[in-house]
């Protein structure tokens, strides 16, 4: 049992941040992209946030701030100089044009920081402490709260302010939205700023010690997008539920499978713990084809 709650801990800290990637993608996906620059967009603000913090000694909060306004910047800019002007180009190239800027961002972050694995610059350094048997790290604990913080800020922001709303509606229907008044550059000004915010904090957090950061940061954010599907295309409420989900089944596949103290299914592999999710998501959607909070789109012909 202590295992299991140990595991647990690790769990519901890695689901955290996978629900706050999955939430990235699915705020996108609300004005009708499907963003694969998403893990670059991480990696960016983690090592800005490791630069300031380690090499120029900024405070890791300021750090935060500072790596959060510029991704917020960056996906605003993006949104601005490039997608604005796609509006009417078909999904399969503005997908293309989000790859292509992954590439030029992992590029340029390489360019400038190196290949070398560095320390994040978080003030958890490997701090524990224990509660009964288990030990917990102050890393987890810290990720869970920020993590929580700001997804409870964020549904509150969607259900009851102007720009929330007017980001809900036009996920429904962009043409309905601007009828009625709607701007449509504004929302898609503040989806992509949204983007950043939770990309940078999910950077930062993922790459939190133990961890280490390095060029292959921003790979991880695809190992969220899962979540996105086994929650609901679309749905927010799906999107957290579903990283939560797959942050527990990752770490404890991975405590009870393979060849570690615990292991229970061996012949599994050593490995499974990186498809186990896919086999997961696979069970979900077999049972519920849209994900567990998807709908059925009806259509009047």
């Amino acid at each position: 049992m202590t295992t299991f709650l140990q595991l647990g801990v690790q769990g519901l800290a890695l689901g955290c941040i996978y629900a706050l990637i999955a939430l990235g993608f699915t705020v996108v996906l609300l004005a009708g992209v499907i963003n694969f620059a998403q893990g670059s967009f991480m990696l960016v603000g983690a090592y800005i946030v490791s630069w300031l913090t380690i090499e120029r000694g900024v405070p890791f909060l300021i750090s935060i701030a500072v790596g959060v306004a510029g991704v917020a910047l960056l996906g605003i800019l993006f949104e601005y100089s490039v997608l604005r002007r796609m509006s009417a180009r078909p999904v399969f190239t503005i997908i293309m044009i989000t790859l292509g800027l992954d590439i030029i961002l992992r590029v340029f972050t390489v360019a400038l920081w190196g290949y070398d694995v560095r320390a994040n610059g978080d003030p958890f350094k490997l701090s524990t402490f224990q509660v009964g048997e288990i030990t917990i790290k102050w890393a987890d604990v810290w990720t869970m709260i920020a993590t929580l913080t700001l997804l409870a800020t964020f549904f509150f922001f969607f259900k009851y302010t102007k720009y929330g709303i007017g980001m809900r509606a036009t996920a429904t229907d962009h043409e309905a939205a601007a009828a009625v008044g709607i701007s449509l550059p504004q929302i898609y000004t503040i989806t992509w700023a949204i983007t950043g915010l939770v990309a940078t904090v999910g950077g930062v957090f993922l790459a939190a010690s133990p961890r280490v950061l390095d060029s292959t940061l921003g790979f991880s954010a695809l190992r969220a997008f899962p979540a996105i599907i086994l929650g609901g295309l679309g749905s927010t409420v799906g999107a957290v539920l579903g990283g939560l989900i797959l942050g527990l089944v990752e770490v404890l596949v991975s405590g009870y499978v393979g060849n570690g103290p615990n292991q229970v299914f061996g012949f599994l592999g050593v490995g499974f713990h990186e498809v186990a999710t896919y086999v997961v998501l696979l069970i979900v959607l077999l049972v519920r084809p849209y994900g567990l909070f998807g709908k059925k789109e009806v259509e009047r012909i």
